[in-house]
């Protein structure tokens, strides 16, 4: 597993699959300098092959920790201990706060899911039939998360076709050696 891993960081090869979407590190880039900045097209593509070997990177150290301990499961803890290992003590408490964050947001979407089906289970035992108010039925849910991904897919297209962007985006990125 090792030995496969330090093979795909000698040369990473950036398809659409391996890198972020081009939407999201244009809205984490915009996000970060000043509203009349602009950042080109070849920048964009530079900034997620780094994020995506970045990933690959802690992954590498993490999976090592597990198996030093001969765990199968990395959890967010072993990624912490990644980045404490990797030396990149200012990123520690932001990835722990964001994942206290992330932990709230869970244990209160459970609690709502609980709530719902309660309320569902005495509207049917009442004889009310279990109906569901619709901004809570799940093809609602359903259809907005799809609605969210086709905004993506259309915003990297127009990422993609800026006027002025006359490079090709570079497909394969030389790695660590």
């Amino acid at each position: 597993l090792a030995s496969r891993a330090k093979q795909q960081a000698s040369t990473v090869i950036m398809g659409d699959i391996d890198r972020l979407p081009m939407a999201n590190v244009s809205r984490i880039v915009a996000s970060a300098l000043p509203k009349d900045a602009s950042v080109s097209k070849e920048a964009r593509v530079a900034l997620s092959a780094c994020a995506t070997v970045f990933v690959h990177y802690l992954t590498e150290l993490a999976v090592q920790q597990c198996d030093k301990r001969k765990k199968v499961t990395l959890t967010p803890e072993d990624i912490l201990e990644a980045v404490r290992e990797a030396e990149f003590d200012d990123f520690e408490e932001p990835l722990q706060q964001a994942l206290q964050s992330f932990r709230n947001q869970a244990t209160q979407a459970k609690k709502s899911s609980s709530k719902r089906q309660k309320l569902d289970d005495s509207a049917i035992e009442a004889g009310g039939g279990g109906e569901i108010d619709e901004s809570l039925d799940q093809s609602n849910v359903d259809q907005s998360i799809a609605d969210q991904t086709n905004d993506d897919v259309e915003n990297d297209r127009e990422d993609d076709n800026v006027a002025g962007d006359d490079v090709d985006a570079p497909t394969e990125w030389g790695g660590m050696e």
